[in-house]
């Protein structure tokens, strides 16, 4: 890999994955739907070092003809790496429309980057297609579990085996990738951990399920290093998880924050309900990725927590 072509690098990974790239030496075309002057200070200064271009998902078969406007090409070793995915309100929404929307777009991705001759093409999922697996499988009639990211995770999987089957008829190596839930600075989403560390700063109540389900957290550096070996040394035809290599339940990581920053409020533990399937914990394996790449998380959870605390309050963002 010399060159990659990244879709949704304007988000919290896809920003942060291309400065990595960047970093190592990788000649990078980050894509995204929004102008320069839309893109927030700190994710734009993330982008400084690649070749940026303002195009959305819905245009993305234009791309071939958008690189000749600007003089950029791809070559023999260059890998697509596909993280846009959008909905209406929010990324994981119940939009149907939206969603499978998505999957439409990520073919259309895949055709272009054949097009233009990349090597390899990685289509980037989500932990919540593995909750959506065992959901699924659940007879509605007795079972009450509900996952609000359903439809959001269907569609992901639905672009999962699209893009294998369309991918075999192509000239063209296809790699899925997976991964844990991704902390860090710059994050905007309302996540369960996240939550819950600006509960501790604003030491408010600590309601909790049980916390007793597995669940696995790396940091944003992991989880860019892990896209970075898996598109140099990614085998084609895989599907890889990147994540910690030590899943743990819930509860222990919610306990390893309070301990780095307590509060004074008491945790309160199965105070809330938990309605939806539980992981297990070689759902998160990272073997296979540790096998074909050498990849080794490299930040502890703690490290992760200080960061993002010290983001959360140096932006008020509690």
């Amino acid at each position: 890999m010399k060159k990659a072509i990244v879709t949704g690098a304007t988000g919290f990974i896809g920003s942060a994955f291309v400065e990595f790239l960047c970093d190592n030496g990788i000649e990078v075309l980050s894509l995204g739907r929004k102008t320069i002057s839309e893109i927030s200070e700190l994710r734009k200064k993330k982008l400084e070092k690649s070749i940026y271009l303002k195009i959305s998902m819905n245009e993305i078969c234009k791309l071939k003809y958008r690189i000749k406007e600007i003089k950029w090409s791809p070559d023999e070793a260059c890998v697509f790496f596909n993280l846009a995915w959008g909905g209406i309100n929010q990324l994981s929404d119940l939009s149907i429309e939206a969603q499978i929307k998505n999957v439409s777009e990520s073919v259309s991705a895949l055709e272009t980057a054949n097009e233009l001759k990349c090597l390899t093409f990685c289509q980037i999922g989500t932990m919540e297609e593995t909750f959506t697996n065992k959901y699924m499988d659940l007879d509605y009639k007795k079972n009450s579990e509900y996952n609000r990211h359903v439809i959001y995770a269907s569609s992901k999987i639905a672009a999962r085996y699209a893009l294998k089957a369309y991918a075999s008829k192509l000239d063209i190596n296809f790699i899925y990738v997976l991964h844990s839930h991704v902390m860090g600075r710059d994050d905007y989403k309302d996540s369960f951990l996240q939550v819950t560390l600006q509960k501790l700063m604003k030491k408010k109540k600590l309601l909790f399920s049980s916390g007793n389900q597995y669940f696995d957290v790396i940091s944003l550096f992991d989880c860019c290093n892990g896209y970075y070996l898996i598109g140099k040394k990614g085998k084609p035809n895989s599907e890889y998880w990147v994540g910690s290599g030590d899943p743990r339940q819930l509860r222990n990581y919610v306990e390893r924050m309070y301990k780095l920053y307590p509060s004074g409020e008491k945790m309160q533990f199965g105070k809330l309900e938990y309605n939806d399937v539980k992981l297990s914990k070689s759902d998160f394996s990272i073997k296979n990725l540790y096998k074909d790449t050498g990849y080794q998380p490299k930040k502890s959870y703690e490290q992760v927590v200080v960061e993002l605390y010290d983001y959360l309050k140096n932006n008020k963002q509690t």
